[in-house]
């Protein structure tokens, strides 16, 4: 009798499989005719906006009102809430409730899709995601149904509710104001409701499932809060609000941007710009008309992204707080590095240190790539950057050449557009798929090389 051996891959591995399994049915669905209103099948449109709502990026290709029909758009609502919770959450479910037994593998694999730090109270996580989840986009869809529905009527208001609460929480940034020529949320400015409500399901959505289950349990208690939920909680904080205060700084006497507006207008304002590029593509101030520091500022915080195991994209909080405490630790000649009482592990700085080298690269290369594809479009380096950092971040931002086109990815080459749609990938699973493949077991090292020194800076 002749045994197979049994294909057993990591889980790192799997959940990069389903994101591109998801990517491909979402593809799929949105070719069938009844999911554009013309009825006609754009392969590549299909593709990249798929691509977007499975990797809550939020860029698109098209306008997602006027060229989806309510079909297409159902599908893009459902790709968002895949992505953002993850397939393997999702599915979690059903073989953390449904069997009697759940295998070390499965739990791992949960415990590695979710960002959890543990093995331990995988089950109750989960039920943190599902019911944390669909509460917070609930009361975000009642809060700007009371903005949406007075303009929109009934059937368009509460449907935008949903969709916007939805990609909100999932930290994408579709929405469907291109009903009425609006560019994302830039008519609701001045309106608190929606500002603050969309920023809230961002933050939520993007501080990670393991720091929600941290709160519930422990409340406002924040000395016993876990190691990790506190250096992610404190640098969100910490970024929100420098953010906040640099783009009031920068933007304030702007009359491209926010120069004109009133001073709650301008505060309002700028709290969406610190908050939506970390990293939902949101925007009540269009890209293009932000000043040049506000445009780095934009640049360097869809950079950074969100919260490891939540449903932001970037390089994480956390790898920005490990590298800038161990510059700082290095730069006093400390021997460790430490926050909060604790230490980082040994771990933490060669992961922090991968990612962030991995992102720089993707970022430095596909942008000559872009520039020499689009050498003769009259695109600045500078908007092209921007749309990279935007789809590898999966962020969603785009800085378009001029007021009639504010968005820059509908104008860019089949073969740019390809290109972005792998960034949208790697910043979705690229980043942390790469540390669970290198937190696997090594192989012990037979030979110690001598070493030797090195200038460094």
């Amino acid at each position: 009798m002749v045994r197979t051996k049994k294909l057993r891959l990591p889980p790192a591995a799997i959940i990069a499989i389903s994101t591109f399994a998801v990517i491909l049915v979402g593809t799929a669905l949105l070719c069938i005719p009844a999911a554009s209103n013309s009825g006609e099948v754009d392969f590549l449109a299909a593709l990249f906006t798929a691509t977007s709502a499975t990797c809550v990026t939020g860029l698109s290709a098209v306008d997602t009102a006027t060229h989806w029909s309510y079909f297409g758009q159902a599908i893009i609502l459902v790709l968002m809430q895949i992505g953002g919770l993850g397939l393997i959450t999702i599915l979690s479910v059903f073989f953390l409730y449904m069997q009697k037994r759940v295998s070390l593998s499965q739990r791992k694999l949960v415990m590695q899709s979710a960002g959890s730090v543990s093995l331990e109270g995988i089950k109750k996580l989960v039920k943190y995601i599902i019911i944390v989840t669909l509460a917070c986009e609930f009361i975000g869809a009642v809060l700007l149904a009371t903005s949406f529905v007075p303009v929109m009527g009934w059937g368009r208001g509460i449907w935008q509710s949903v969709f916007t609460g939805v990609s909100a929480f999932c930290n994408c940034g579709f929405t469907l104001t291109g009903w009425y020529g609006q560019d994302s949320l830039n008519a609701y400015i001045s309106d608190p409701v929606v500002c603050l409500t969309v920023c809230a399901l961002i933050i939520i959505g993007g501080i990670g499932f393991f720091v929600w289950g941290d709160v519930i349990k422990n409340g406002i208690h924040f000395k016993r809060y876990s190691f990790h939920s506190k250096v992610v909680l404190t640098t969100t904080a910490c970024l929100i609000i420098v953010g906040w205060a640099l783009f009031m700084a920068f933007e304030w006497n702007n009359p491209a941007s926010i120069g004109n507006q009133s001073a709650g207008t301008k505060i309002l304002a700028a709290l969406v710009m610190s908050v939506c590029p970390r990293t939902a593509g949101f925007n009540t101030v269009s890209s293009g008309t932000l000043s040049a520091a506000g445009g780095m500022l934009t640049i360097v915080l869809m950079f950074i992204g969100g919260s490891p195991g939540s449903t932001a994209g970037g390089i994480k909080t956390t790898t920005l707080a490990v590298l800038v405490i161990s510059a700082v630790s290095t730069s006093r000649r400390r021997t460790e590095s430490h926050i909060f009482g604790r230490r980082f592990d040994d771990d933490a700085l060669p992961q922090a240190g991968t990612v962030f080298s991995i992102y720089i690269a993707a970022v430095i290369i596909c942008s000559m790539i872009i520039c020499a594809i689009e050498a003769d479009s009259g695109f600045t380096s500078h908007q092209i950057v921007f749309e990279v950092v935007s789809a590898v971040g999966t962020v969603g931002l785009s800085c378009g050449p001029d007021a009639l086109n504010p968005t820059l990815t509908g104008l860019l080459a089949p073969a740019s557009q390809l290109i972005l749609i792998f960034l949208m990938f790697l910043g979705r699973v690229g980043g942390f798929t790469l540390i669970l493949v290198f937190s696997n077991e090594r192989k012990p090292v037979t030979i110690s090389r001598v070493s030797d020194n090195l200038i460094i800076g």
